[in-house]
């Protein structure tokens, strides 16, 4: 199965910019930090300045949040960077034969299960915003268990 890092380093990248108040970030400096390569990051920039994530000027190394953190979601930046629903993350095989007995009802079936389980990421993604992370961040920094 693929497996994407766009989404981690997205969020990665958000919270360094606003960790960062305005201070000049470049994709390079930002991919050293996340691992990444600064032809992903400027990639990932242009989705998120898409989506309305991200304020962007080229060339002088501005990046803004285009909002606050606290309104940021991780499910805010898990579909502008990566997929829609289950179908960018699961395929069927091209040649399932729909009509088999089992191959017609099948394809549907799974999707509605799949359905649920997309709506499922994406509730508890919408409950966790870029603030959160950050406070979270700070509070294993110190030491501090996020379980208390």
């Amino acid at each position: 199965m693929r497996t994407s890092t766009q989404f981690t380093v997205s969020v990665q990248i958000l919270l360094l910019v606003a960790a960062s108040k305005g201070r000049r970030l470049t994709s390079e400096s930002l991919s050293q930090s996340t691992g990444s390569n600064p032809v992903m990051v400027r990639q990932l920039f242009g989705k998120m300045k898409r989506a309305g994530l991200l304020e962007v000027s080229a060339g002088k190394g501005s990046i803004l949040l285009a909002q606050s953190p606290a309104e940021i979601t991780l499910w805010d930046v898990f579909s502008a960077v990566e997929c829609g629903g289950w179908s960018d993350m699961i395929a069927f095989h091209p040649k399932l034969d729909e009509t088999c007995g089992l191959g017609g009802p099948f394809r549907r079936v799974m999707a509605a299960h799949l359905d649920k389980a997309v709506l499922a990421l994406r509730k508890s993604l919408e409950r966790v915003t870029l603030a959160r992370l950050s406070r979270e961040i700070s509070r294993l920094g110190r030491g501090e268990n996020l379980a208390g």
